[in-house]
């Protein structure tokens, strides 16, 4: 079933993304693998103003996270490089913990990407950090110039009410528009449903940020 179709699409009211949300839950648990593990988080003061929420370990060279003195940070810089240039030599692997959050803006009406990232010993990222290390490389120079997907910026979790970096959503809407412009080139009618709202979403804005909607969410489902 396609479920209702997104009345004023690429814009979702809160009650459609509730809807979206439920949607989503169903196809990322019967996907399997890292996708079962979205959940969603009710307000605990507000009821009906919840969010989707996921963790994720990504894997980086631990010596690109390596704390080093200012004084000795030229020399170590160039040791890194050499032993990083070295093919043969096995590099250990940093594990990074970042935490995704699935928010709904009542300004911008779609849903904005809010995540946290952390190193092993749980200190936070920096900015810098964050683009070095989760951002898609890709995206990097398009993200500071506030270009492709608008640009990384902090601000206070609105539920949760601490710092949080998230993809500014202000060119959310005319990348989800052009999904139905290119499909109206191949078919008369485009509609877009509620059920597949936030796979397309995060198939467009998950993979700034290091997450990616897992083709299980893409299958056929019943």
């Amino acid at each position: 079933m396609n479920g209702s179709r997104v009345c004023h699409y690429p814009h979702l009211t809160r009650a459609e993304f509730d809807d979206a949300a439920k949607h989503f839950l169903g196809q990322a648990h019967h996907a399997g693998g890292e996708d079962a593990d979205w959940r969603w988080i009710e307000h605990e003061k507000v009821k009906g103003f919840g969010y989707l929420a996921t963790k994720r370990i990504l894997y980086r060279p631990a010596a690109l996270y390596h704390s080093i003195d200012q004084d000795d940070k030229d020399t170590d810089s160039i040791t890194v490089k050499e032993e990083l240039d070295q093919s043969s030599i096995d590099v250990p692997s940093e594990c990074l913990t970042v935490d995704y959050h699935i928010i709904y803006s009542s300004s911008y009406r779609v849903p904005v990407l809010y995540f946290n990232a952390y190193y092993s010993n749980g200190s936070p990222l920096s900015i810098d950090d964050i683009f070095s290390h989760v951002i898609e490389p890709s995206r990097r120079d398009d993200l500071r110039a506030a270009g492709f997907n608008g640009a990384v910026s902090q601000q206070d979790h609105p539920t949760l009410m601490i710092p949080f970096y998230y993809i500014h959503p202000c060119e959310t809407p005319s990348l989800l528009k052009a999904i139905v412009d290119d499909a109206q080139e191949s078919r008369e009618k485009s509609v877009v449903h509620v059920d597949g709202y936030l796979r397309s979403w995060l198939s467009l804005i998950g993979p700034t940020a290091g997450i990616k909607a897992g083709i299980g969410l893409f299958s056929d489902q019943s």
